[in-house]
């Protein structure tokens, strides 16, 4: 293992602005393929779902020449999230980093990847809000030691769940594993359960994608599972954050304090279930399609409008108006 390289990379991504930096040989992600193996033993009916995530465990097979994933972490929660968008979008769809492509943060990764080129290291990734990218991005940054999987299957790191993954295989043999000292979740809370309406989370690690709220909303085109209803959905338009917020390594966050967010402001009086209602299609794909980070296609304009009426009729019905 090169170390010194190693530490130079982790410095270099530290000093273009990450939050931290961790290298990991690719045969340290076999504890993933055990992972998914569980997932798919316990959840069967997940096999499609999951069916990308095979080529996470061919990593060498797809990239001989890649030795080791490098992942860095972006924290995005020093940004403030609208009252009147919380609990109807994801944050970390509405804050991916990846919706300011002139902002601070992609200058951060595009001087990261400069200087891979010029350290003549053969590189490939980057990206963070695609869901199915070539790196299992959860998975190796465990293994990097820069924080852990909660009961609700998201990594944690040192302030909660609230980061961005970014990720790159090299093709330098290099490890910078942290030893990061996060408690693990108290054996007797089950609260992300009690949050999931759906029952998702049946059990601490064991999620059923097909139930998922935030599931439903985006790639499951909005088809409700046997046993799943309108009002299990909640006032959720696109994603879920119910798991997460209800978790007590969250609960201390306020999302009403922090740095704005570009051009969320402008883009919240677009997101109103009224506004999406009367709203023209080819506004809907320029101005907010792009800000789902891959969530939502442009075909999948009616799942939005029907999303927005069940969320009217929802509210109406349970708090007479919001």
């Amino acid at each position: 293992m090169n170390t010194l390289l190693a530490q130079e990379i982790h410095d270099k991504a530290l000093a273009c602005g990450y939050d931290s930096c961790g290298i990991v040989p690719l045969d340290v992600l076999g504890f993933y393929k055990e992972r998914l193996m569980k997932r798919l033993e316990d959840v069967p009916e997940s096999k499609t779902v999951y069916a990308h995530s095979k080529a996470f465990l061919a990593l060498k097979e797809n990239y001989p020449w890649a030795q080791s994933i490098v992942v860095c972490t972006e924290y995005f929660g020093n940004y403030k999230f609208p009252v009147s968008l919380q609990n109807r979008y994801a944050k970390g769809l509405l804050l991916s980093l990846a919706n300011i492509p002139d902002g601070v943060e992609t200058k951060r990764r595009q001087s990261f990847e400069t200087w891979l080129y010029s350290k003549n290291i053969q590189f490939i990734g980057g990206e963070t809000a695609k869901p199915a990218g070539i790196i299992p991005l959860r998975a190796a940054s465990v293994a990097a030691g820069l924080g852990i999987y909660r009961k609700n299957n998201f990594f944690y790191g040192p302030k909660g769940s609230n980061y961005e993954l970014v990720a790159y295989l090299i093709d330098k043999p290099c490890k910078y594993i942290h030893d990061t000292e996060i408690p693990p979740c108290p054996e007797s809370c089950n609260l992300c359960q009690q949050g999931c309406k759906t029952n998702s989370l049946s059990a601490p690690f064991i999620m059923n994608p097909l139930t998922c709220v935030s599931y439903i909303n985006t790639f499951g085109n909005g088809q409700l599972p046997e046993g799943v209803t309108d009002d299990m959905l909640e006032e959720w338009i696109i994603g879920c954050d119910n798991c997460q917020d209800v978790c007590p390594f969250n609960r201390d966050h306020a999302w009403n304090v922090g740095q704005e967010f570009p051009g969320l402001a402008e883009l919240e009086p677009l997101l109103q279930p009224e506004y999406i209602l009367k709203a023209s299609d080819d506004e809907i794909i320029e101005k907010m399609i792009p800000k789902f980070c891959f969530h939502l296609k442009n075909e999948q304009i009616p799942l939005l409008r029907s999303s927005v009426k069940r969320v009217l009729h929802y509210t109406k019905k349970h708090f007479g108006s919001r």
